[in-house]
């Protein structure tokens, strides 16, 4: 069951970014800008992470440790904020709504449920806190990327902003309450990674008990 699941995972995941990617080259939108939010590259994460799982559950290593927390953080984070502080902001119709229900419900539901109801899990080791480095380096591009260019993200209202999110604008919410929320955001990061690696260490455990 644990690679059917992960292997249904990983299709959801790839139908919704390949869908969006679709709509976008053919309204003649920016990839670059589809690429650069969170959640896409999250869900893409998540779909590499699955697609492994669902041909071999018992993967171990590095790499792929910090590859499966990156994925399951994000994801985990991209549901939470979405749900509390962004859905509703940007009305979508028809395919796009569809793949917005994937990106931010589907596919964060299947990712936590898939990692904390079957087995094997994937062992993370303490070099699966490493995944942190990816979040980071997505803030900073984010944040640089929007203070030298106008990338054009869609807001609210027919506006565009120059980040994907309208918690991160300083320009109308303040360089301060910004940097809250980055933190804010990674506090909760590092709290779920810790769940997640509790979960993965106690398995380990019982299994050596």
């Amino acid at each position: 069951m644990n690679r059917i699941w992960h292997a249904v995972l990983a299709a959801v995941a790839a139908f919704a970014l390949v869908g969006s990617t679709v709509l976008v080259v053919r309204n003649d939108g920016s990839l670059l800008n589809t690429y650069s939010y969170f959640t896409v590259q999250a869900n893409a994460v998540v779909m590499v992470g699955a697609g492994l799982v669902a041909w071999r559950p018992d993967l171990g290593g590095t790499a792929f440790g910090i590859l499966r927390m990156a994925g399951l953080v994000s994801i985990t984070i991209t549901g939470i904020v979405f749900s509390t502080v962004l859905a509703g902001t940007i009305e979508l119709a028809g395919l796009e709504q569809w793949n917005d229900r994937i990106f931010h419900y589907l596919v964060p539901a299947m990712a936590v449920i898939g990692f904390v109801a079957f087995t094997p899990r994937t062992r993370l080791d303490r070099s699966a806190w490493w995944f942190i480095a990816w979040p980071v380096a997505w803030l900073a591009y984010t944040l640089v990327r929007g203070s030298v260019a106008s990338p054009g993200f869609r807001g609210e209202n027919g506006t565009t902003m120059d980040v994907p999110y309208d918690f991160l604008d300083a320009d109308r919410h303040g360089t301060v309450s910004v940097a809250v929320a980055a933190l804010v955001v990674t506090a909760l990061a590092l709290g779920i990674a810790w769940g997640y690696r509790w979960l993965s260490q106690r398995d380990s455990a019982v299994s050596v008990g």
